[in-house]
């Protein structure tokens, strides 16, 4: 059965429900707007944030990525994202009903300057973040992430601002970012006021 997701202009208003595959051959230049969501999953005793290398058959093969997923029609981004962390991660709802929302991060791939990120996809992204107590319950699916490793907090921003990873970090997205960015560093170390320290 195909999956349907639903289509927005710019300003966010719906426009309607497509397939998935239907999307990604959008052939005219009016190239509505979808949802997606993504999620900063943490080892929380550690202070890393992990990432999955993709799989073959799907967007951008061998990229590092966050747990990332496209909203359903019907769904709302944290139901997708709820969705996303159990399929790709394994990790369950009562593990994931804890999610914290950073921010949006609207991204028109088509416009990129980035050829290798440039795409027929326009996205209104929902990020997330999630600590995990216990990294030993997370377990990849092998058919979208192939591997997972995880980094300190300054590599995983210096990725995805050298463009290591499948987030588009260009000069246009870059005040987005940076409060994502802001606000998961905010979130990561609430409560760990010496390991805050350290990083200064």
């Amino acid at each position: 059965m195909a999956e349907l997701i639903d289509i927005f202009k710019e300003n966010g208003e719906k426009v309607g429900t497509i397939s998935k595959r239907n999307y990604y051959s959008w052939t005219d230049e009016n190239l509505p707007w979808i949802k997606c969501a993504t999620c900063f999953v943490i080892d929380d005793k550690n202070k890393k944030i992990l990432f999955e290398k993709r799989g073959k058959r799907f967007l951008d093969p061998g990229k590092l990525d966050l747990c990332s997923g496209h909203v359903r029609s019907g769904e709302i981004p944290m139901q997708c994202m709820i969705r996303e962390l159990d399929e790709e991660l394994s990790i369950k709802q009562e593990d994931s009903q804890n999610l914290h929302y950073l921010g949006n991060v609207q991204v028109d791939y088509t416009k990129l300057k980035d050829e290798t990120n440039r795409k027929n996809l326009k996205c209104f992204v929902s990020v997330y973040a999630l600590k995990m107590q216990d990294i030993d319950k997370i377990k990849i699916d092998n058919i979208e992430a192939i591997n997972m490793g995880f980094l300190d907090f300054d590599d995983a921003i210096g990725f995805i601002q050298n463009s290591m990873t499948r987030m588009p970090y260009e000069e246009s997205l870059k005040l987005q970012y940076d409060l994502i960015f802001q606000n998961l560093k905010q979130y990561m170390f609430q409560k760990d006021k010496d390991y805050e320290q350290k990083l200064k």
